[in-house]
């Protein structure tokens, strides 16, 4: 698989351009205010959109081992797990760890010696953030598998600079949008409102069967 990365077309737009859409949806004039309950809006759009695994946001990230370590951290972004590869020195996937729930894997793993892990789990990441193998990596299993690749779901982050796509396929900017123009509507039209959220409920179920239909060709 090729580490470079690519962006896609068409290119999902612009925070500044979705908060001007939602002002223009509410017949407001694109002032400080309005701007930023728009934005409220978006970023209460990117939660809802969180409460999901999307195919589309899945990642990875490189775990490099260490002998006598069991815990790893995760990335900020991590979500929910979906496989662990192990890699050797040349950077090839040569096999992987199979994954055990958290409850299960404290009833069955937690060995406190050095050898090769054939386990790992992770708790609540919101809370700890870390990866934990069922035993720490010995000096002859890190000389084999140096690291691992650990691909996961992460989540949609929070637009920031107003210039900026939204973190998002394009996809998936019609429902941002109306589910932004039925926050704002709230507040400055809101005959408005409702018509705008059964929009962005349409938008969400057309992503999500998008998305199902993906997960057809979904590896293990």
């Amino acid at each position: 698989m090729s580490e470079s990365t690519w962006s896609p077309t068409p290119a999902a737009d612009s925070l500044l351009a979705i908060q001007k859409s939602v002002c223009g949806y509410v017949l407001m004039p694109a002032d400080e205010e309005t701007l930023d309950t728009a934005l409220q809006g978006i970023r209460r759009a990117v939660d809802r959109l969180n409460t999901r695994q999307w195919n589309w946001a899945l990642t990875y990230s490189t775990v490099t081992f260490a002998a006598g370590t069991q815990e790893y951290n995760l990335d900020q972004g991590f979500k929910a797990n979906r496989n662990l590869s192990l890699r050797d020195a040349s950077g090839v996937d040569k096999d992987r760890l199979r994954f055990l729930p958290w409850g299960m894997f404290l009833k069955e793993c937690q060995w406190d010696y050095q050898g090769s892990p054939e386990y790992y789990s992770v708790s609540n990441s919101n809370l700890f953030g870390v990866l934990r193998l069922d035993v720490a990596p010995s000096a002859d299993y890190v000389g084999m598998y140096p690291t691992g690749r650990l691909w996961y779901y992460r989540r949609v982050q929070y637009p920031t600079a107003t210039g900026t796509a939204l973190d998002v396929p394009s996809e998936v900017v019609g429902f941002i949008q109306a589910a932004a123009e039925g926050y704002t509507a709230e507040r400055y039209a809101t005959d408005k409102a409702a018509p705008a959220y059964a929009r962005a409920e349409r938008f969400l179920h057309e992503c999500v069967v998008d998305d199902c239909h993906g997960q057809q060709s979904d590896w293990e």
